[in-house]
């Protein structure tokens, strides 16, 4: 594994020019003159929770059960202005790729798992130019990036490991995902598959059949990855990407004792469960108890780095993907909003930075942990990494020019803009949807952010879209489904609300028409007195928005081609490298031998594993009814040929579900 511990100080110019800044100590500067050839590169170890909302941690409600990451936060840099994406697909894409989702088309929604589309393969991950830069690398969790060819998968995309989900969420304990065709034709109900979703290196993993929870599982799967890791070679280093399920939907803990035996216990719930805001009071004591599972498993894999020596040279990043949801017993209070809104409660998230690395490198620099409170967007946690790692870009016409800005430098001075220290970033896209989703997004430029239709509503849009679809019985031409965009935009958003706030004054997004400092307390949208700020921020918003790439969203989905059933009872990717799907739908047609021929191993393997899942569900304590419909399903699409299992070899027909593909 990597050997011991590189001084920060001086990896901070490496990869980007970067110099010192003056308010660096003498020793940092002395450190910094030390050959990069001499400094080894520090393990890179990045923590992703999901829905992880703004007071729910310990360093911001004391009742919530944190006393690891709380700990870990007091050594290093506690970043108080730290934005995402309103929701996890796009969250995941910035962080990967280093780029505005307006860059790629990422802008629009969260993948749904019968969705052909995922981040552009031409976009060059994080992990794959930390492979180019020597380290080993390994993904655990959720992944919702791609999943409709393998190409998309974390084992083609810079991973030379991979544990966990591709799908965007599902049971914790029964690991599963269910979905349902969001672009509902031809009839009034939306369809429902489900199947198992835990894969470890390209293979079906045995911890479907299990209960353990998804949380103690990644935390486990981390900890024995390290052990791996320091046996194989003790001089490589590596980057984890460990990205909890959790505590995202639905709302269970591993173990009762992580509500019991801790603080959560102490959360109690208002009369009747209900108060202004919108907060599950019941479910915040157990979405508590899911905080503190992951907090233990970030403590024992801390422990487990300094166990094998590696902690003085690692660095940590702890972050969520997006704010909070109230009705599953997040708070984001005292922030406005929730997640998939604009308001910071959306997109401003608990972050940290952490290690023995980081820890070193302050002590070097002469300065105290602290907390930092310049903007920092998801998209400079990929540069700040590769800048880290010491990656040097390369300069080919090919290579895509980062958005993300490195904040080492300035993190290891010690300060914040207000302590002057100068700020990495000045401004910041968080996002700007396409016209599919009304246009709605949020800019910063200084201390003012502008938003436009803060509650973008992306369900109701869902629903209503998805009603208009069936109404009009098919495929759709543009003029028709134009027609359907405008109703359903002016039944869900109305006409687009604008607001600007001072963050500086108001970071609460106040409105209070009697208060006497217009800045600390309104939407300065319509002040006059702020017209040249409105200007600055429009003419800002427009160029962003004249740089946005066509959005990869086309509700549209394979509905039926993706169902697990025809995939061993796994959710898979379904279609073929030509990007054609590996199963289609000809009516009751009579299969040929040549295709009957070149689906039989296939079907063979898919019953076998469907038994196992039936039989396992079943011995747990679940109704083997599941596993039985895949057999049921996969049995009859052979017996009658409603399914042509392709196996890799194109065969003949028009599928009678090609709207939705």
């Amino acid at each position: 594994m990597a050997m011991k511990l590189v001084t920060a100080a001086a990896m901070a110019g490496v990869a980007f020019g970067m110099t010192a800044t003056p308010q660096r100590s003498e020793a940092a500067a002395l450190a910094s003159k030390k050959s990069a050839e001499a400094q080894t590169q520090p393990n890179i170890v990045t923590v992703m929770i999901d829905d992880l909302g703004w007071n729910d941690v310990g360093w911001h409600d004391e009742k919530f059960a944190t006393p690891a990451m709380s700990s870990l936060a007091e050594t290093g840099v506690v970043l108080e202005r730290f934005y995402t994406a309103p929701t996890c697909t796009p969250s995941r894409s910035q962080f990967m790729t280093g780029r505005y989702n307006i860059r790629n088309g990422m802008q629009d929604s969260v993948l749904h798992s019968t969705e052909p589309r995922g981040v552009p393969l031409n976009e060059e991950f994080l992990s794959t130019k930390l492979q180019t830069s020597g380290y080993r690398t390994v993904a655990i969790g959720k992944w919702h990036m791609g999943m409709h060819q393998s190409s998309y998968l974390p084992l083609s995309r810079g991973f030379d490991r991979h544990y966990g989900i591709y799908t965007g969420g599902g049971s914790h304990t029964g690991h599963f995902s269910v979905s349902q065709s969001f672009t509902v034709r031809h009839q009034a109900d939306a369809q429902i598959w489900q199947g198992y979703n835990i894969w470890e290196d390209g293979v079906p993993s045995e911890d479907n059949y299990g209960k353990t929870h998804s949380t103690h599982l990644y935390s486990g799967k981390a900890a024995e990855f390290v052990d791996l890791f320091e046996t194989e070679d003790d001089d490589t280093p590596f980057f984890m990407y460990l990205a909890y399920q959790a505590v995202h939907d639905p709302i269970e803990v591993g173990d009762e004792k992580y509500v019991s035996e801790t603080t959560c216990s102490s959360i109690t719930s208002p009369p009747g469960n209900k108060d202004d805001s919108g907060i599950d009071w019941d479910n915040r004591q157990i979405l508590c108890g899911m905080v503190a599972e992951i907090d233990d498993g970030v403590k024992n894999l801390v422990l487990k780095l300094k166990e094998l020596d590696e902690w003085d040279n690692t660095f940590m990043l702890v972050f969520s993907d997006n704010g909070g949801v109230g009705v599953h017993g997040s708070k984001n209070l005292p922030l406005r909003g929730e997640k998939a809104d604009y308001w910071e409660g959306g997109v401003r998230v608990p972050a940290f930075v952490t290690g023995g690395f980081t820890e070193g490198a302050l002590a070097t620099a002469g300065v105290s942990p602290y907390s930092n409170t310049d903007m920092v967007h998801i998209t400079d946690l990929h540069t700040t990494i590769l800048n880290v790692a010491g990656y040097k870009p390369e300069s080919t016409a090919e290579a895509k020019p980062l958005d993300g800005v490195s904040h080492l430098s300035q993190w290891i001075a010690g300060g914040s803009s207000v302590d002057g220290v100068e700020a990495a970033r000045s401004e910041m896209l968080v996002n700007i949807n396409s016209a599919l989703f009304g246009g709605s997004g949020a800019i910063h430029v200084g201390d003012y952010k502008m938003i436009v239709n803060p509650e973008p509503s992306e369900s109701r849009i869902y629903a209503k879209t998805r009603k208009a679809l069936v109404a009009k019985q098919g495929i759709l031409d543009q003029e028709d489904f134009q027609q359907i965009l405008t109703y359903v935009h002016a039944e869900v958003l109305g006409t687009a609300t604008k607001y600007i706030f001072n963050i500086a004054k108001n970071e609460f997004e106040t409105e209070d028409d009697d208060c006497t400092d217009a800045e600390a307390c309104s939407n300065l949208y319509d002040n006059e007195d702020f017209a040249d700020v409105r200007e600055m921020m429009e003419e800002k918003w427009g160029q962003w928005k004249l740089e946005a790439a066509p959005s990869t969203f086309m509700w549209a989905d394979d509905g039926p081609l993706a169902d697990p059933a025809l995939f061993g009872g796994m959710w898979d990717s379904w279609r073929d490298g030509d990007n054609t799907p590996k199963a289609q739908y000809f009516g009751m047609s009579v299969l040929d031998a040549d295709k009957f021929e070149g689906m039989t191993a296939m079907l063979h393997h898919s019953t076998d594993l469907a038994v196992s899942m039936g039989s396992a569900m079943a011995a747990t304590g679940g109704s083997g009814s599941f596993g039985m419909l895949a057999v049921a399903l996969t049995v009859f699409g052979a017996a009658i040929g409603m399914v042509s299992y392709r196996a890799g070899k194109r065969s003949g027909g028009s599928s009678t579900y090609e709207s939705l593909a």
